[in-house]
This record gives C-alpha cells, structure tokens and sequence, in this order.
C-alpha cells in the first residue's frame, strides 16, 4: 500500500469502523472505502463481549478490502478516551551557547519528560508549546537556534491491556503494524482551528455509550476527561419509562424537540409492526432531559476540574445527542456556556458522528514526525 493512503480503525462504543484514504486536493481527502460492523461496546473501560472483537474486526476488514482491492497491512488505531490517560509537565533546558534545534535534539527534549505509569503505556508525547531564549513561543521549533528552552507538554498514556489485547487480535488478522493514538487528541488537533488552539477550547463528543471532554490547546491536550454516558442511555430511558422497544425508542428519540414547549395534549408519533403510537410530548421530553442534566453534571465537573477559561470556545460533536433538536442549547443553558456543532469541514463528511474517523484519517496521513518524536507505540515490530 502506498506511503500516502492510510488505513485507519474507530472503537466506537456501538461500531468498529475501518477508513482507507488519502491526501486530497485543498485540504480534503479520497476516501476509497469504509466499513462499519456493529458490536456490544464498552463502558467503565471494559469490553462487554471481547471475545467477538477479532470477528467484528475481521469482518470490517474483510468488506473494506472488497470494497477497494487494498490489503490491509497496517492500521491507525483510534483509541476511546476510556482507556487513555492525559498528563502535562515542564522541562527546562539550558545550552552552554546558542544551539540550533534539530530532531534528534527536541527528541531528547521531549523524551526527558517521561514518567512511568502502572499498567499503562506512554504512546505521544506532544508540545502544548515550547519557549526559547528571545521569548517566542512556539509549537513547532525544528532549526530554531537558542540558548535555552522551556517545553510545555502533553504526555498520552494508553492502558497496556489495551495494546497488548489489539496487538494479538490485529496480529492474529494478518496485520503487521500498528499506531495508537488518542481518538480525543486527533480530534482537538484536525476540528479546532489555530486560533481556538493558541488559547485552548474544548469538545465534548457524545457517543452511543460514552462522552470525552479533551480540552486543547497548541499541539496537545491541557486536559482529557470520559464518563459512561451516551445517546444509547437515553434510547433505553425512553425505552424503560414508555415501555417502548429499543427500535422503536431509537425512532422516538430522533424525533425528540427539546425547545418546545407543548401543551397537555401534544405527542410524537411512533410506528411499530404496522401500528402507530402517541407518545406524549411533555413526557418523553422530561425523560431526555433528565438524563441530559446528568451529562451537564458531568460536564460541569470536568469544566471545574480543568480550571477553564470563562470565554473558551465549547463545541458538540459524535453521533449521541448532536443530531437531537434542541439538545445543544440544553446543554449550553445547564453549564452556562455557550456550546457550538462541530464536524469535520468536509461537505460529504460534514457530520457529527464521523468527526473522530475522519480526525483520525487525518492524523494518520500528517508526517508523525511533526507531533510525535518518536514515541509512538508500533506493535508487532
């Protein structure tokens, strides 16, 4: 497979996605195929049904490579936020004369920062920003010449269990390399522009079972967050409450307007084997937002924990809620900001649900030697 098309693998927590694409023309890319195999998921960082994973991956893999002729050798791993950790840290280095900045050099640098963690693995480290001896402040400083540097920046570790269980089951299917990387971080760094990334802004991406909070700022993240949480929590509210089937809470659910204001007598209609069914509208919209005031909860506290900052830009994406009338403004009432849509700024992509695949296509076709120095977890060398 050529060097400039990438093959790219979402653990979504309802799908297992596979991209293959490249570089296109004016910032977009050629898509040559994609699959998407359901499964059980995962939540509080366990996998629900991990022996059907090298089935549901195989199979992903099996209708891309149809659907494209390609053999699928090497892979991109996007990695939920569940299994990830987030730190930051400074370095301070002083030379004794100006000295020009190469990439062996900003490796040792960078690689200086690293600590150990229990039972995880360091897979990037990136810079939030760098400092040099005239005060300038940069991300990239490839052939800078200073006398100092002061290195802010973002350590990603990812559970070792993690790795070693997709090493064996994508080595099993005949792949021979692999990349991790933090799904939250190729997301902050391909959706946000430069401007929202040299202050800091944060995503809340809202799965089918689960919800990362990353906040971003220059070449990482300040903080990362996850919670098990999503639009499939309020399927099965919807389904419990009404005693409704799940089909057909997923039918009511995409019908759900949480700005209106509806009288005693409005409902939402639902059809099932033939038959239709009123559901109240006042009812079904107070069971969705009693479960969206547990999210803003949460979204409350990772707010509190990062310290941000009054004005950082907020934004919605993934596939849980963002498609849900309403549900953006719920949100940016409860947590006193104000939240915008984001997804990927591609017309026949321009979809919330596809904002972390695409991020990740992204990611993989970007030289890894810009943003990751190195450390990068590459199986089955």
């Amino acid at each position: 497979m050529s060097k400039n098309i990438a093959s790219v693998l979402e653990i979504g927590s309802s799908k297992i996605s596979i991209l293959i694409g490249s570089e296109g023309t004016n910032h977009t890319f050629v898509i040559y195929g994609k699959s998407d195999v359901d499964y059980s998921g995962f939540s509080n960082s366990e996998f629900f049904e991990e022996e059907k994973i090298d089935d549901i991956i195989g199979k992903a893999i099996e209708n891309v490579e149809l659907a494209t002729k390609f053999t699928v050798k090497e892979l991109t791993v996007g990695v939920p936020v569940e299994f990830c950790i987030s730190t930051t840290k400074k370095v301070n280095i002083t030379f004794v004369s100006r000295r020009k900045l190469t990439k062996n050099l900003i490796q040792e640098i960078y690689e200086s920062a690293f600590e150990d963690i229990a039972d995880y693995t360091l897979v990037g480290i990136q810079p939030i920003y760098n400092i040099l001896d005239d005060g300038k402040r940069l991300i990239e400083v490839e052939n800078q010449k200073t006398s100092k540097i002061s290195s802010f920046l973002n350590l990603i570790y990812i559970k070792t269990s993690f790795i070693e269980m997709f090493n064996k089951k994508l080595s099993n299917l005949g792949i021979v390399k692999v990349n991790y990387v933090c799904s939250a971080l190729a997301e902050t760094q391909y959706l946000l522009c430069q401007d929202e990334l040299a202050t800091n802004a944060m995503i809340i991406d809202i799965g089918y079972l689960t919800t990362s909070v990353a906040v971003a700022k220059g070449g990482g993240l300040l903080n990362l967050y996850s919670f098990s949480l999503g639009g499939g929590h309020i399927m099965g509210d919807l389904s419990e409450c009404l005693n409704i089937n799940v089909k057909e809470a997923e039918e009511l659910k995409r019908q759900i307007v949480l700005s209106l204001k509806p009288s005693a007598n409005d409902f939402y209609e639902i059809h099932s084997m033939g038959k239709t069914k009123q559901i109240f509208t006042k009812l079904a919209n107070e069971i969705v937002s009693d479960r969206l005031d547990m999210f803003c909860s949460c979204i409350n506290t990772c707010l509190k924990e990062s310290q941000s900052d009054e004005y950082m830009p907020i934004y919605l994406t993934g596939g849980g809620v963002s498609y849900m009338k309403g549900a953006k403004d719920f949100i940016s009432k409860k947590i006193g900001h104000n939240v915008g849509l984001i997804s990927p700024p591609l017309a026949e992509f321009n979809k919330p649900h596809l904002s972390s695949l695409i991020s990740l296509l992204a990611h993989s076709l970007k030289d890894k030697t810009k943003n990751n120095y190195g450390i990068v977890a590459n199986a089955l060398k």
